[in-house]
């Protein structure tokens, strides 16, 4: 794995996962604590493989793409080495939700 390409969260995402988590800790506890690790196991992947995931089809014009976890779709950049995650999205939801517009330098 290639530990030299830093991943950033922005705050949405790492929002969305501690929803997610806490969402699941209601119902399942076990189950809460492998579905937010397999989330970050997933964009660990990125590391070593950045342009795996689609562009997203609404952001045509867009430096985001989409890598789907079991349920929740991580949209994410690759811009100058780095890898941003921008939301955690629920799948079933449909398309990322676009009403507050993902930028990279929502990143910190």
């Amino acid at each position: 794995m290639d530990e030299s390409r830093p991943i950033k969260w922005t705050e949405r995402a790492s929002n969305d996962v501690e929803a997610i988590v806490r969402y699941l800790q209601r119902r399942d506890p076990d189950a809460a604590g492998r579905i937010g690790c397999g989330i970050f196991a997933k964009v660990e992947i990125l590391r070593d493989q950045p342009e795996i995931g689609g562009f997203i089809a609404e952001l045509r014009e867009s430096v985001w793409r989409k890598l789907t976890y079991r349920r929740w779709n991580i949209i994410y950049a690759f811009r100058d080495g780095t890898i941003i995650i921008g939301r955690v999205w629920p799948a079933a939801l449909g398309e990322v939700d676009l009403t507050l517009p993902l930028t990279p330098e929502d990143a910190p």
